[in-house]
């Protein structure tokens, strides 16, 4: 929701800039619109083009790497989820308490909204996955290896968990936004200066803005991966929770 009102305030701030400057130039004094003053815009638009270029190239980047960081986060999340349930079964009846609540986790992660959200439900849940591992005892020395093994595969998924989940909520700096969007405005403001008032250069000023807010939109909503259009699927963990139902 914070990336739409930004991408929709950033539109009205582009298009205002740059149908201000077409409604005042007119009405300019004479030295204001000579050449040698066209001439000067001109140049500087030219590095109003060239920085946001740079600035939204960075936030592509990082965004882009946020994304597939978490993605690939979440399948090794969920890889070691199936793991520690193929490292109880070998452990008999005694460890089908923790699978249950293993399961019981997983299936409560699906329900969160985000998946992401570490709530207290979830926190809960895995907490007892641990209480009931430890809790174990056996006396065949084969049994405590993989009793061992079982608590090692736990600890690296509660790790790799909190992982993901520190991640997910990634965010691009305040002042970072504040001057691309300053310098958009600046450049769609040269853009309209002694443009010709017509229904052609209106539409592609319009459409130009929209396009922009929306190219902005899509990067913010990426550094988030598990909300807005471009979500995360959650089929890694559907699939651990098909595996430990077997």
């Amino acid at each position: 929701m914070v990336a739409f009102i930004v991408a929709v305030l950033i539109f009205i701030l582009l298009g205002g800039a740059a149908l201000a400057t077409m409604a005042i130039h007119a009405r300019l004094a004479d030295h204001h619109r000579s050449d040698e003053t066209n001439t000067s815009v001109r140049l500087v638009a030219t590095l109003f083009v060239t920085m946001p270029s740079l600035l939204l190239g960075l936030m592509m980047n990082s965004a882009a790497n946020t994304y597939v960081a978490v993605d690939r986060n979440l399948h090794v999340f969920a890889t070691d989820l199936i793991l520690l349930d193929r490292s109880l079964r070998p452990l008999g009846p005694s460890a089908d308490e923790p699978r249950k609540r293993l399961l019981a986790y997983v299936e409560q992660v699906l329900n969160d909204v985000p998946i992401s959200r570490a709530s207290a439900v979830s926190e809960r849940l895995l907490d007892e996955v641990g209480t009931s591992l430890r809790e174990l005892r056996f006396d065949d020395e084969q049994k405590v290896a993989l009793w061992n093994d079982a608590r090692s595969v736990y600890r690296q998924a509660v790790q790799q968990r909190w992982t993901f989940v520190e991640q997910s909520d990634g965010s691009f700096p305040s002042p970072l936004i504040c001057i691309l969007v300053g310098w958009l405005t600046l450049m769609f403001a040269t853009l309209g200066f002694r443009a010709p008032r017509n229904a052609v250069v209106l539409s592609t000023t319009v459409a130009a803005a929209a396009l922009i807010s929306a190219a902005i939109y899509l990067i913010l909503e990426m550094s988030t991966p598990f909300s807005g259009p471009i979500q995360l699927s959650d089929r890694p963990l559907v699939r651990a929770v098909e595996e430990i139902r077997r």
